[in-house]
């Protein structure tokens, strides 16, 4: 039994899918974490209660699939949920930086529903992506996200990952008629908001991202991404380290798209103006450090730049989404605002019709 949803988790399911060492669970309750959190998904916290003498972990994290039913089918269609579980059964373990330990990892045969259960990382910093990502702590974070890079940049270990897919997987490209026809009424809704150049931009780019895609693998410089670097998923310790969640969306791709990621939506517009010369310096300096060679930091930029024509596409689909409450809301405007402002900065109308694909 895969439970769906918090509510059909039982003492009797605990007992039978934790790790035996835990001891016997004999109750529990459990608390929703972080309103606006869980976009794709359930996140819960369970808090355990033992037989006397046993000493299990006293809370779990505990993820489900959606309760929306558009935001399941995406996830079963794109693999989101397929993913995060084959991580934790099959990448979990030789990841070279921390993400949590899992106790429990299965999915359905059709993609959904599934169940985690993993470690709860206490006593951390989490930056609230809607009042923007601190400056000094995203410099640590692109220190953290150059090492995971540079492991596995171009290697046989991560061509290994038989479960992670190529960012021009059939299932992405596909996603180009969703674009399509959610494009108009996104243009209705946000163009008051975002530059008309630049949507315009977009809309060319639409029926053009299967063969981006294609080229962009094609280049070479293919890494391990976590493909969801926003600073609500990177926990930050006391002694500053720092703690990756969330892998429904991990990809082979540039490494670079982590960072564009960043910079163009967990910043606040003009903290990114301001440091982002710094911070990309900063991450490409690391990639040197940690082993990657011939790439420069022209590479880069051309890497980000490009990166962010498909971040500024995917907007557009994510804001199909059923984001459940208020701040699931604000965060999206956010999102997608810093996003095309990004966009806009960067002349992405222009470096897009440059590249050759």
């Amino acid at each position: 039994m895969i439970p769906s949803t918090v509510n059909e988790v039982s003492t009797d399911w605990l007992n039978q899918v934790l790790p035996a060492e835990f001891g016997e669970v004999i109750d529990f309750s459990w608390a929703d974490i972080g309103e606006g959190v869980g976009i794709l998904g359930e996140v819960s916290r369970l808090n355990l209660t033992y037989a006397p003498n046993h000493i299990g972990p006293k809370t779990l994290v505990a993820k489900f699939q959606s309760q929306a039913l558009e935001n399941i089918l995406l996830c079963q269609t794109m693999g989101y949920y397929a993913r995060e579980v084959n991580f934790y059964k099959k990448g979990r373990e030789k990841f070279p930086v921390q993400a949590p330990e899992c106790y429990f990892s299965e999915m359905d045969s059709e993609g959904a529903p599934f169940s985690i259960l993993i470690e709860e990382i206490l006593n951390t910093t989490v930056m609230d992506q809607i009042t923007g990502a601190d400056v000094e702590k995203t410099a640590s974070v692109f220190s953290l996200l150059a090492k995971l890079h540079a492991h596995y940049w171009e290697t046989a270990e991560l061509y290994g990952l038989d479960w992670l897919p190529p960012m021009n997987n059939e299932m992405y490209k596909q996603s180009q008629h969703l674009a399509t026809n959610l494009f108009q009424n996104f243009k209705a809704t946000w163009s008051s908001k975002l530059d008309a150049g630049t949507l315009d931009a977009v809309e060319k780019f639409i029926p053009r991202y299967p063969d981006f895609l294609d080229w962009a693998v094609a280049q070479g410089n293919q890494t391990f991404t976590h493909n969801d670097a926003r600073s609500e998923n990177y926990l930050i310790s006391p002694d500053g380290s720092i703690t990756i969640i969330d892998f429904q969306y991990c990809t082979r791709f540039w490494g670079a798209w982590d960072i564009s990621n960043w910079l163009s939506a967990s910043l606040e517009v003009e903290d990114r103006r301001k440091h982002e010369l710094e911070l990309v310096n900063h991450y490409h300096d690391e990639l040197i450090i940690n082993g990657v060679k011939e790439y420069s930091i022209e590479d880069c930029w051309h890497d980000i730049k490009s990166n962010l024509m498909v971040q500024t596409y995917n907007q557009i689909i994510d804001s199909d989404l059923d984001y459940a409450n208020e701040r699931g809301k604000h965060l999206l405007e956010k999102c997608i605002t810093r996003t095309f402002t990004a966009a806009t900065d960067y002349e992405l109308a222009a470096f897009i019709e440059g590249i050759d694909f």
